[in-house]
């Protein structure tokens, strides 16, 4: 009786040595691209559900998000009613000095204008932003801006913060870049927006 060739059996059923190296190069990358984006916090990514439509030459504005909170936000729903969209981002220091100026404002018109925040995140991740609004004591909707793309409607620089006035019909009446107070705020809401506290 003859003695099985182990040797040959490995030989027939190993994968070639280039699939093996191949194999654990992907596995690698893989397990460092979700280690990155675990300590990082995510970018809000694609599943943020953030679509933009904006016709130039009628200024009307159509969007849709979700917020971080997990709610749908539609420029559409809200037509009859103002619009202040704010884009924040963790690092900028003038955002972190106007987000208070924003929420008192918000709270002072109590629903005669839809405030809004948007993070564009290219530069920015969900942990960091949800500690700045935290701090801030915001409660109005914000959400992920996840590639920019609303952002770059209307600034194409990246620079923050730039803030959006919408009027009941979803046409953009002025954009503001850089600090809001809540005094610049109000009067900018009554002038553009006809819309006083």
């Amino acid at each position: 009786m003859t003695r099985p060739d182990r040797t040959a059996t490995a030989r027939r059923t190993a994968p070639p040595r280039g699939g093996r190296t191949a194999i654990g190069v992907a596995v690698t990358i893989a397990l460092v691209l979700a280690t990155v984006v675990a300590l990082v916090g995510g970018t809000g990514g694609d599943d943020a559900g953030t679509s933009v439509a904006y016709d130039r030459q009628t200024q009307v504005l159509d969007f849709t998000a979700t917020t971080f909170d997990g709610e749908a936000v539609a420029s559409k729903q809200l037509r009859g009613k103002p619009v202040v969209l704010n884009f924040y981002a963790s690092w900028c220091t003038v955002c972190d000095r106007e987000l208070p100026d924003f929420e008192r404002v918000a709270r002072q018109l109590d629903g005669q204008v839809a405030v809004l925040g948007a993070n564009p995140q290219s530069n920015d991740t969900d942990r960091a932003q949800a500690a700045m609004i935290k701090r801030n004591g915001v409660t109005y909707p914000t959400f992920p801006d996840p590639a920019d793309e609303l952002l770059r409607q209307f600034n194409t620089t990246g620079g923050l913060p730039t803030t959006v006035f919408i009027d009941a019909d979803g046409v953009v009446r002025k954009v503001h870049n850089g600090l809001l107070t809540e005094k610049l705020l109000l009067a900018d809401i009554a002038s553009v927006l006809g819309v006083r506290a």
